[in-house]
C-alpha cells in the first residue's frame, strides 16, 4: 500500500477466531498481527474491528463459514477494548475505531447498543453495495439501507459510508450534508460488478470522499481514483465528471480523498500545514509521463497518464517508510509473506 502512495489504512477488520469459530486464547489474538504488522509497516493504523452478528437481513443466522467473523455486541465490546490495549503499543497516531459491518449483518438494537458503547472515535459500516441488499433491507427495516441509517442514528462527520453505490437522489444528498465521508473502492465495485457512485450530485452538494482498497485484488491510490472518474464518464457518456463546475479533476479527486480518507480514519491530516500529520508523498516529476506537464497539472498527469512506479517516497506520520520506490522492509517482507502463504497452502 504504502509503496503504491497510502501514507494510512482503514483496516475493516472481519477475521477475529478460529475457523470453527472458537476463541483464541487471546480474543484479540488477530487484532494484535494487525497492529505487528502497522509496526512493522510503519504504515498509520486506524484498527476497526468488525461486529458481524447474523447471515443476512432479519437476523439469519451466521452459516459456518462465517463462524470466524461472529461475536455478539458484548464479546465484540470485550473485543475492542483488547485492541485498544494493542494498538496504544504504536505510534500515537494509530488508533481503534469500530465497523458495524453492515445493517444486514447486525441489527438495530446491535447497532444502538455498540454506539451507545463507543460514543467517540471512527465509525464504518457497509451500505448500499449491492441491488439485492437494499431489497432486503427495505423488505425487513420498510426502508432503503441509507434512507434508515440516517433516519435512525445520529449520523455524523465521524462515520464512513463504505460502497454507498445504490442511493436515490436524495440519499446522496442527505448524507453528504450529514458530513459522513463516502468509502469508495471503485476497483472493487468494478471487479464485483456493483455498480458506480453517485458522483456528480454526491460533489455538488460538498460530500466527502475518500478512497481504500477493498478486496486487495489490486492495490494501487491512483488506479483507485482513475477507476472513480472513469466510472462515471462510462455511465454518464461525459468527460470531466468528477470536478464542480471548472478545475481540474487530478486535483479534485486526489485532494478530495485526502481530505475525506484523513477524515474517516480520525487522523489529522490531509494537508500540509503545521500541526497536521506528516503523511507525505513524493513522485518523480522527471518521468516520461509527467516531465511535460506544469506543476499544476501534474496531479491529472499522476492519476490518468502516470504509473505507481512514479512514487519514490512515503512518510506515515513522518515515519520514512518508501525511499526511492522500495519499502524500507520490503525484502523481509516478501520473504516472511511468502513463506507463510506456502505455510497456509500446505493446509489446503
Amino acid at each position: 500500500m504504502q509503496e503504491t502512495g497510502y501514507a494510512s489504512v482503514g483496516e475493516f477488520h472481519y477475521l477475529h477466531h478460529q475457523p470453527n469459530g472458537n476463541t483464541y486464547a487471546d480474543l484479540g489474538e488477530l487484532s494484535a498481527r494487525i497492529a505487528a504488522a502497522a509496526a512493522t509497516t510503519r504504515i498509520g493504523l486506524t484498527h476497526l474491528p468488525v461486529l458481524y452478528s447474523y447471515g443476512g437481513a432479519g437476523q439469519v443466522p451466521l452459516q459456518a463459514g462465517q463462524a470466524r467473523f461472529g461475536n455478539s455486541v458484548d464479546d465484540f465490546n470485550l473485543l475492542v477494548a483488547r485492541a485498544k490495549e494493542v494498538v496504544a503499543e504504536l505510534p500515537a497516531d494509530c488508533l481503534v475505531g469500530i465497523a458495524p459491518h453492515s445493517l444486514r449483518a447486525i441489527s438495530p438494537d446491535d447497532l444502538s447498543a455498540v454506539l451507545a458503547a463507543h460514543p467517540a472515535g471512527p465509525v464504518h459500516i457497509h451500505i448500499a453495495e449491492q441491488p439485492k441488499e437494499v431489497a432486503d433491507i427495505t423488505a425487513w427495516l420498510g426502508a432503503r439501507p441509507v434512507e434508515w441509517l440516517l433516519a435512525n442514528t445520529d449520523v455524523t462527520e465521524r462515520w464512513c459510508l463504505i460502497h454507498a453505490t445504490h442511493m436515490t437522489a436524495h440519499e446522496t444528498v442527505q448524507m453528504a450534508r450529514s458530513g459522513a465521508v463516502a468509502g469508495l473502492c471503485p476497483v472493487t465495485e468494478a471487479n464485483l460488478g456493483d455498480g458506480p457512485f453517485n458522483g456528480p450530485a454526491y460533489l455538488a452538494a460538498n460530500g466527502a470522499f475518500g478512497v481504500g482498497s477493498d478486496s486487495n485484488v489490486l492495490i494501487s491510490l491512483t488506479e483507485e481514483l482513475r477507476t472513480l472518474e472513469y466510472s462515471q464518464r462510462l455511465r454518464d457518456i461525459a468527460r470531466n465528471v468528477m470536478v464542480v463546475a471548472e478545475g481540474s479533476v487530478g486535483e479534485t479527486l486526489y485532494l478530495g480523498a485526502a481530505h475525506g480518507g484523513a477524515q474517516a480514519l480520525g487522523r489529522g491530516g490531509g494537508d500540509i500545514a503545521v500541526g497536521e500529520l506528516a503523511d507525505l508523498v513524493a513522485i518523480d516529476s522527471t518521468t516520461p509521463a509527467l516531465c511535460a506537464l506544469r506543476q499544476d497539472q501534474i496531479l491529472d498527469g499522476l492519476l490518468f497518464a502516470a504509473k505507481d512506479t512514479v512514487v519514490t517516497d512515503v512518510w506515515s506520520a513522518g515515519r520514512h517508510a518508501v525511499k526511492s520506490g522500495r519499502h524500507i522492509r520490503r525484502n523481509e517482507i516478501t520473504a516472511a509473506y511468502r513463506v507463510a502463504m506456502q505455510s497456509l497452502m500446505s493446509l489446503l
